[in-house]
């Protein structure tokens, strides 16, 4: 919680605008933004609150990403929200009828759909059956569409189970011999050096990654959160297909859930999404998050 502090330095007196934050077990620290020598306004305080809140990024994201580039982020969100408020209701549903079909032709493209963004459309929206389009491929664009609508409505905790039922909508009706079920066999990620960990750790280590989130849901930023999450989910790769698909799935209900505008990996962009994971499976964390901030960060510009 933010507060003004009046502080006497010499014979002037100055206001501060502070706030105290935890960084450790037992260990606090003080951030301040110098307001001047005037008790300040409401007015006032209200335009320094976002200088704070840079000052609080620097601390607990300097290993992650650059203030300024959650400042964009931050900005992005103001604008996307200032838009929602200005436009009808109908229109706003479009956008967010728009939205899921770039998300599902995305998702599913990088992982080796053959449906282009029109197939996917039609799919979606016209519930036509594009001449020639494979069951499989079919089957996952209503399996995004239905994904997407059921994170967007969830309202629950993040949990083992509800990892399960996004990847069992996911992956049904693909030829998956285990949809929704954490795998109980080892697997390959093909083409990657990588080697996901043996199954009987699969668990274990994702109630690491749901604790992780827990513990750092108040502190880290949302974008980063949901970026470190959703590699930390493709790395122990806890299902037998549609880990990629899952993952970014999650990395968006993170963002929803913290109030944030949500985002697609464009498949044009496939290479650096790569690389990104690469990064992160090399413990180059903040490689990572710079590299995915570039593979997202267009769609802020449009």
């Amino acid at each position: 919680m933010a507060y003004v502090d009046k502080i006497k330095s010499g014979k002037k007196t100055f206001y501060y605008l502070g706030k105290t934050i935890r960084i450790g077990k037992n260990k606090w620290k003080k951030i301040r933004i110098k307001l001047g020598e005037k008790k300040p306004t409401k007015e006032e305080i209200g335009k320094k609150l976002k200088e704070l809140k840079l000052e609080e990024y620097k601390v607990y994201n300097k290993d992650y990403l650059d203030a300024d580039k959650l400042e964009v982020i931050d900005d992005f969100k103001e604008v996307y929200n200032n838009h929602l408020k200005k436009i009808p209701k109908t229109v706003a549903e479009k956008e967010e009828a728009d939205f899921v079909i770039r998300f599902t032709y995305n998702s599913n493209a990088i992982e080796g759909n053959r449906l282009t963004l029109r197939d996917t459309y039609l799919i979606i929206k016209e519930k036509q059956i594009p001449s020639g389009a494979p069951p499989k491929d079919y089957n996952e664009a209503l399996n995004g569409r239905e994904a997407f609508e059921f994170i967007k409505k969830y309202k629950g905790k993040l949990t083992t189970e509800f990892l399960e039922k996004v990847n069992l909508i996911l992956t049904k009706n693909t030829g998956v011999i285990y949809p929704g079920r954490i795998r109980f066999f080892p697997v390959k990620i093909e083409g990657a050096d990588f080697t996901p960990p043996e199954p009987e750790k699969v668990k274990s280590l994702l109630k690491e990654m749901i604790k992780f989130y827990y513990e750092n849901k108040r502190k880290i930023h949302p974008f980063i959160l949901a970026c470190l999450i959703h590699a930390q989910f493709v790395e122990i790769h806890p299902f037998e297909d549609g880990n990629g698909r899952t993952g970014r799935a999650l990395m968006n209900w993170i963002l929803m859930e913290a109030g944030y505008p949500k985002v697609f990996v464009p498949v044009k962009v496939r290479q650096k999404y790569y690389e990104a994971i690469d990064l992160h499976n090399e413990k180059d964390i903040k490689g990572y998050c710079e590299k995915m901030f570039e593979v997202v960060v267009e769609q802020f510009r449009h």
